[in-house]
C-alpha cells in the first residue's frame, strides 16, 4: 500500500538521513526558507550533555522544518503545533513515515490558544518558526490562494501575524531560551521592534541574498529571552546562487552535506 495518495499528494526525498516528506498538491509546499531555517536552528542551537534539548515549532504545516531539524540534530525532542487539521494530519503521517515518534510530536492547536495540557508555558529550551510572510493587506491574492483556504492561511497572516508568533514563543520559552525565525528582509525593522518589546534580545542575524549583487530577500534571526543586550553578531551574508544560477558551495553544503 502506498504511504501517500498519488492523486492528492507527493512524496519528496529530503536528501538527508533517508528522510522523506508527504505534501499535499493543493497545500503549502516547503521551499528554501524552510531548509534554511532548519539549518540555522541546527547550527546555533545549544548542545546539552545529558537531557535532550526541548524544542517547539510554531506553525508546522506538514512538518518539513521539524523533520529536517530532527535529521540534523539527534539530540533534540521536538513538539510542533499547527492549527490546520489537514496539514497537521499530514505532519503526523510524516513523523511515522520517518520513524520519529520517539523524538517528534505533533499537536493540532492554534498558537494563540497556548498553553495546553501537553504544550506548557516556560517549558522549552528553544522555539522556531516560519510565520506567514504576507499580511492580508499586502495582496494581491492569487487565484490559487482564493480556491485553497489552506494555502491562503499558510502564506497570509490570517490567524496571527509575526507579533503573535513571537509573543507566544516568549511565553513558551524557559528563562534564557532561544528563538529562531526566518522572515522577509523588508520586515526586519518590524520584527526587531516586536522582539525588543518582548525582551527578546537579538543574538545572531544572517541576511540571505539570492545573488551576490542583489539585495537581501530573507533574514535568519536568533534571539535570547531576557538575554544581555550586548553581543549581537551579524554574520557574513548567505549567498544562494552564483552568476551561473547554480547553487553556491555554501547552499550546496546546507542542502546535501550530511552531518
Amino acid at each position: 500500500m502506498d504511504v501517500f495518495d498519488r492523486e492528492e499528494e507527493t512524496l519528496e526525498d529530503l536528501g538527508r538521513s533517508g528522510l522523506k516528506l508527504i505534501q499535499r498538491k493543493d497545500g503549502f509546499r516547503f521551499g528554501e526558507d524552510t531548509v534554511l531555517l532548519s539549518w540555522f536552528v541546527a547550527e546555533n542551537l545549544r548542545f546539552r550533555k545529558k537531557d535532550p534539548m526541548r524544542v517547539l515549532e510554531l506553525g508546522t504545516n506538514c512538518g518539513a522544518a521539524s523533520v529536517l531539524l530532527a535529521g540534523r540534530r539527534k539530540d533534540v525532542r521536538i513538539d510542533g503545533v499547527e492549527r490546520q487539521k489537514e496539514a497537521q494530519a499530514v505532519f503526523e503521517r510524516n513523523i511515522k513515515l520517518n520513524s520519529l515518534s520517539d523524538r517528534v510530536r505533533g499537536f493540532c492547536l492554534d498558537l494563540r490558544d497556548l498553553p495546553s495540557e501537553d504544550v506548557k508555558y516556560n517549558s522549552y529550551d528553544a522555539v522556531f518558526m516560519n510565520p506567514p510572510f504576507r499580511s492580508l493587506s499586502s495582496g494581491p491574492v492569487t487565484s490559487e490562494e482564493i480556491h485553497s483556504q489552506a494555502l491562503k492561511e499558510a502564506r497570509f497572516a490570517v490567524h496571527g501575524d509575526v507579533g503573535d508568533f513571537l509573543s507566544c514563543a516568549a511565553k513558551m520559552l524557559s528563562s534564557q531560551g532561544d528563538i529562531f525565525l526566518v522572515d522577509r528582509a523588508e520586515t526586519f525593522s518590524s520584527v526587531m521592534d516586536h522582539c525588543l518589546r518582548l525582551s527578546l534580545v537579538p543574538k545572531r542575524i544572517t541576511f540571505v541574498h539570492p545573488y551576490i549583487d542583489r539585495e537581501a530577500t530573507l533574514f535568519l534571526l536568533m534571539c535570547k529571552k531576557g538575554g544581555k543586550k550586548a553581543g549581537t553578531v551579524i554574520t557574513p551574508p548567505l549567498i544562494l546562487r552564483g552568476q551561473d544560477r547554480e547553487y553556491t558551495p555554501e547552499l550546496r553544503k546546507i542542502y546535501f552535506e550530511e552531518e
